[in-house]
């Protein structure tokens, strides 16, 4: 069964590097011709922007959950594309952007980002979740990450209880294309569902 919606976790800033942007303009032109419904964190700057204009403007749909206390201090989030849904706090907004996806994507960001992945991850090692999670790794963007979760792995934190997952016993896939990364979301997710 094809991918109905995902989510997309970025970065509020645009970084310094155009090919952040290109990704995210990659990404949000494959969902959209794919059809499937952008969830993200709402607001309307940097790669958050981007991906959410790249799917509106290609015939997509797209909806944004904002937590109350931003939309107070900057009410101009509310012009954000497609639909938007006020929450109480990030956290709910999270619970909101994890259940209404089948699968979890994330660009290049900054501390939001990081901590956006980092739990979805922990979520899904917990099996609060299974649902498959994809890193856009842009211009090897994610390397820390990644040589870390290997070091964790290699150090004892990360043990063989957590490898009971596709992509080679990580808990998450890794790709700098965005139609290979939703490529294989769309069959893990498939292989989920099927079990």
């Amino acid at each position: 069964m094809p991918l109905q919606a995902v989510t997309v976790f970025c970065g509020s800033s645009l970084g310094n590097n155009p090919k952040y942007e290109e990704a995210a303009r990659a990404l949000g032109k494959s969902l959209a011709e794919k059809g499937v419904e952008l969830i993200y964190g709402g607001g309307n700057t940097g790669l958050m922007g981007v991906v959410s204009k790249m799917v509106h403007d290609n015939g997509g749909k797209v909806t944004g959950f904002l937590p109350e206390f931003f939309v107070t201090k900057s009410p101009s989030l509310l012009e954000s594309i497609g639909k938007t849904v006020i929450v109480q706090d990030m956290h709910t907004r999270k619970q909101n952007m994890l259940e209404k996806a089948d699968a979890l994507i994330a660009l290049p960001g900054g501390y939001g980002t990081a901590e956006e992945l980092m739990e979805m991850i922990t979520w899904r090692q917990l099996k609060l979740h299974n649902k498959p999670i994809g890193v856009v790794n842009t211009c090897d963007y994610y390397k820390g990450i990644i040589d870390w979760v290997s070091h964790a792995k290699h150090s004892g934190f990360i043990g063989a209880h957590d490898n009971n997952f596709a992509n080679n016993g990580s808990l998450f896939m890794v790709s700098e294309d965005c139609d290979d990364l939703l490529q294989r979301l769309a069959e893990e997710s498939d292989k989920i569902l099927q079990s």
